[in-house]
């Protein structure tokens, strides 16, 4: 079955996409995931490391081991596939000489094994020298075997030594064996191929997946670090003789949509320039761009992203989804809405928004306006019972656009109110000053109007009505501007966004312009004077000044986050920035949620980053993959993974991706659509009431994604990103302010790749148990998660007192065959965490064992029947006085235990029921079996675990007694199976 990651790039490639790579894709890339995807690559645990280095005798074990955990991580999966991409681009695209079938074959294996050395330490092994050829070949055949080269290649065998040679002579530095004479004979046709182009092909990829932002390839001049990345990748591309130069674009933050959104226009405005993109990262790109490039013009390119952006806010404002508000004075607009837009096509476009906006048939606004004017006596009641036959929803239509008009365009305008009389034919019914009545800030007069209208025009439906709002703002707009009564267009939102982009967006030929630090330390430490005025923005720094947003903006609730006021002030605001102004609203336009009712449903926010890279194909299937990603639910997430035999690395057959997404050329035109995730940003709620509830599934998720698709992923309540750049973090998966489970799993707030596993595996335990056991079907109850972590963590035995609390739940005698082994598959992983626990579970497997040599029954007797011995040498060591010693103790419950095995059936007693010996003999045996039974109870169980306290061991009865009964439901299936 194709995994998450395959089908996300397959859903994406090109149709005439080469055929080698699709079986690459198909053939390989399951077997790199399952070899490859739990190796560190860069980056890793530091422990892990040292253990390693440590077992392969290395003197320097703790500095290595501390800085290659020092780096951000990568697996070496990931790893792999980003290079072999970015290295079949380039052959592809760019190559003078194409290569044939054979050096792509070539190519692929090659790339695929050239970390070899990575493989065998994370094997724990060590890795071949360079020197021994025969061992690096022995080495590939094996790891080519695991990796299914067979179905890929029939004939890779005979290529061994050509493979060999570019997976060890990948890197241009000291410890290659580059020298043909050193390897068996090539089978290629030209050996010189292996040199140029593929050798090369590989060096560049493989220094491309190590860079850790597209600045990195800048030019350095002086010569100062001659390792540089950029300098080597164009050595490479030199020596493949490719006409084109290393060009980037680099944004300095990262703030999520908005930051999204700026990295698509420039890459759209750079394709313009005939620059190709290559290698992507959380901040830019690393483009080929015609050697003879100019860097593209600063205003131009300003002026591009800004459409790109206002376009996709403007759709979703007209639409009416975001930038108004309508509450008891009617619709309102945003200040980011009028910036957008002037207000002559402002005025045009309301119409529709209007029709959106205002759209509740049930709780009409004109009845209620029309008798607040009879009571203040400003309608008489007969006028009034004839304006009952028009106070329907189109009259509030008409005249919430009439009031928004007026009161965001033409305020001081003393022609507008006799404009509309004229424009409606009522200026024979209606004086001027009936319609300038206000009260309480609304213009009630407008709605007076718009009844009459509606009473003279009964007969039009809402199409009309819609029709007649349109032709009556266009003809508004039309008169405003030529008499010039409309307020001068100005949008501080696009200045502030054009600053934004002068000081963080930096193109290759560009001169760097420094943000203005002293100034940004001078507005914040002002601010927080009583003089400051003007609050810091609450989402970032006061680098561009913070204004009071109205609800319609902001996602999160209006007293929520306080701002960064003036030290020992009280007021509460909703300031932030324009350029988070924006950002919010993105949010509110891609995520259809509701201002101001987000925070309600708790959500967690998913930053999704670049493990260092990303190659043009898989930037595009993450790209698809956040457009289909479905929420599966838990209970089907636990399903498979035990169907699966506990196999984290099945849960990448799940299908993750919406069962109704278009397949083919259809989806490629769906994704095309859409903005590339440079960093993705996504976010899950809960319908729960507890912070447990929220977190249930964003942990999982924080943990999987990594381990399936090789990215790196932040999992914080806050709507602002913790980081602005993958390089900033270390982990694989970071958890900030995840709920109370996951501190009391003991788990780390940041996760590495090789911890990946472990941490999954716990974490599905956790679930699978708390599901199975005290979860109440569709409700799974997570609110009481951290009762189930907290009695896990404190005792392995606990797995199974959860066991038997959820079969007396659900009124069943004893579990099924399938429920022991899975419980006892699951107090084994669990006791890895601590030795005590080891310990405990082994004695008791002892314990079992021991008694099972004298008394047996079926397994679908009773627990007490079961527990018989167990229980008996329990009660006898909590009732005996505490001066008795130890001996005394077992020779006295061997004797109670006696009588008791004395009054069970013949049957239940294996060594009295043996023949073949006499029956003294026999019972010889049974007692010296008692005994020994006894003396483990009281010596090592009491004594040794316990540490002789008889309220410890009274504490802990019930949890003995649970996990012993399933100790012997477990050893009795392995007794039946072996049979």
């Amino acid at each position: 079955m194709a995994s998450l990651l395959q089908n996300a790039i397959k859903i994406t490639l090109d149709p005439d996409t080469d055929p080698i790579l699709t079986q690459y894709i198909d053939l390989i890339l399951p077997a790199v995931e399952r070899e490859f995807s739990s190796i560190s690559a860069l980056g890793g645990d530091y422990e892990t490391h040292y253990q390693q280095l440590k077992q392969r005798g290395d003197n320097h074990a703790a500095e290595k081991a501390q800085r290659w955990s020092d780096r951000p991580d990568q697996n070496l999966c990931v790893h792999v596939l980003n290079a072999l991409l970015i290295a079949w681009n380039l052959a592809e695209n760019y190559l003078s000489s194409p290569l044939s079938d054979e050096e792509k074959r070539l190519l692929c294996l090659g790339i695929t094994l050239h970390d070899y050395n990575k493989y065998c330490h994370g094997q724990g092994e060590e890795a071949p020298k360079a020197y021994e050829v025969p061992e690096i070949l022995s080495l590939c055949q094996e790891m080519g075997q695991r990796l299914n080269f067979q179905a890929f290649w029939p004939e890779w065998e005979s290529y061994l030594s050509d493979i060999g040679f570019l997976a060890q002579n990948t890197q241009f530095k000291v410890g290659t064996n580059p020298y043909p004479s050193n390897w068996p004979k090539f089978a290629i046709a030209h050996s010189g191929r292996l040199t140029c182009p593929l050798r090369h092909l590989l060096a560049f990829a493989d220094i491309a997946v190590h860079l850790k932002d597209a600045a990195d390839i800048k030019k350095d001049p002086e010569n100062i670090n001659p390792e540089k990345g950029g300098k080597r990748l164009r050595e490479h591309l030199r020596d493949l003789n490719i006409k084109k130069t290393l060009v980037y674009h680099h944004l300095r933050d990262t703030i999520g949509i908005l930051t999204n959104g700026i990295h698509n226009a420039t890459l759209n405005f750079a394709a313009e320039q005939d620059w190709q993109p290559l290698i992507f990262f959380a901040r830019g790109v690393v483009y080929l761009a015609p050697l003879k490039s100019e860097p593209p013009n600063r205003e131009a390119l300003q002026e591009f992203v800004w459409q790109q952006i206002s376009q996709v806010l403007s759709q979703k404002m007209l639409e009416g989804d975001i930038g108004f508000k309508r509450d008891g004075k009617g619709l309102k607009v945003a200040p980011q809405t009028s910036e957008l837009f002037t207000p002559e096509d402002l005025i045009c476009q309301l119409p529709p928004v209007i029709e959106v906006r205002v759209n509740n048939p049930n709780n009409l606004a004109t009845p209620k306006r029309l008798d607040k004017l009879v009571v203040e006596k400003k309608l008489t009641p007969e006028e009034r019972e004839y304006l009952a036959g028009g106070e329907d929803l189109r009259s509030d239509r008409l005249a919430e656009f009439l009031i928004v008009v007026q009161r965001e365009f033409l305020a001081d305008c003393p022609d507008y109110v006799a404009w509309i009389l004229e424009a409606l034919n009522l200026k024979d019914c209606l004086t001027l000053e009936q319609i300038q009545i206000t009260i309480g800030g609304v213009n009630y007069g407008w709605y007076r109007a718009a009844a009459h209208y509606f009473c003279q025009h009964g007969t039009l439906d809402g199409e009309q009505t819609l029709e007649l709002l349109t032709d009556l703002a266009n003809r508004l707009a039309t008169w405003a501007t030529e008499n010039q009564l409309l307020p001068q267009y100005r949008s501080p939102t696009r200045e502030i966004f054009n600053q934004y982009l002068e000081r963080y967006l930096d193109i290759a030929g560009w001169e760097t312009i420094v943000p203005p630090f002293e100034a940004e330390l001078a507005t914040y430490s002002f601010a927080k004077t009583r003089k400051g005025k003007q609050p810091i923005c609450s989402l970032s720094s006061g680098e561009f000044a913070s204004e009071d947003q109205m609800d319609s903006v902001v996602l999160f609730k209006p007293q929520q986050y306080s701002n960064k006021n003036a030290l020992g002030g009280g007021q509460i605001k909703r300031g932030i920035s324009k350029i988070w102004s924006l950002e919010m609203l993105l949010r509110q336009a891609l995520w259809s949620v509701r201002s101001g009712k987000l925070e309600e449903q708790q959500p967690v926010f998913l930053y999704i980053f670049p493990a260092y890279v990303y190659a043009p194909q898989i930037i595009r299937a993450i790209r698809g993959l956040m457009v289909e990603l479905q929420s599966i639910s838990l209970w089907k997430i636990r399903e498979h993974w035990l169907k699966c035999g506990m196999n984290v690395n099945k849960l990448s057959e799940l299908d993750w991706l919406s069962e109704e997404r278009d397949m083919g050329e259809q989806a490629r035109q769906v994704y095309d659509t859409k903005d590339l995730p440079f960093m993705a940003t996504t976010h899950t709620t809960t319908l729960g009431k507890t912070v447990t509830d929220a977190w249930v599934y964003p942990a999982f998720l924080a943990l999987v994604l990594p381990k399936l698709l090789g990215v790196r992923v932040v999992a914080t309540s806050s709507n602002v990103p913790l980081y602005s750049s993958d390089r900033e973090f270390v982990g694989s998966a970071v958890l900030d302010g995840a709920a109370g489970f996951w501190s009391l799993l003991q788990c780390p707030p940041s996760v590495r790749t090789e911890q990946l596993d472990r941490i999954l595996t716990r974490l599905l335990i956790v679930y699978s148990l708390h599901l199975d056991n005290r979860s109440n079907p569709p409700d799974a109850r997570w609110g009481a998660l951290n009762g189930t972590v907290r009695d896990v963590m404190t005792d392995v035995l606990n797995i199974f007192a959860i066991a038997q609390e959820g079969l007396r739940s659900h009124k069943r005698d004893y579990p099924s065959s399938e429920e022991v082994a899975r419980y006892w598959q699951f107090a084994q992983i669990w006791s890895q965490l601590d030795k005590t626990m080891v310990e405990k579970l082994n004695l008791i497997t002892q314990l079992v064992q021991q008694y099972r040599t004298f008394y047996q029954v079926n397994i679908t007797d009773s627990s007490h029947a079961i527990l018989l011995p167990i229980s008996k040498a329990l009660e006898t060591i909590l009732s005996v006085p505490t001066q008795v010693d130890q001996e005394d103790l077992i020779l006295q419950g061997a004797g109670l235990l006696k009588d008791a095995i004395d009054r069970q059936p013949a049957y239940t007693r294996p060594l009295l029921m043996d023949k073949s010996l006499d029956i003294a003999t026999r019972q010889q045996q049974e007692l010296e079996a008692i005994y020994q039974f006894m003396e483990t109870c009281v010596r090592d169980l009491f004594g040794t675990l316990y540490r002789g306290d008889r309220a410890l061991l009274q504490e802990n009865r019930n949890r003995i007694k649970s996990g012993a009964e399933f100790a012997y439901r477990w050893l009795a299936l392995q007794e039946k199976n072996q049979k």
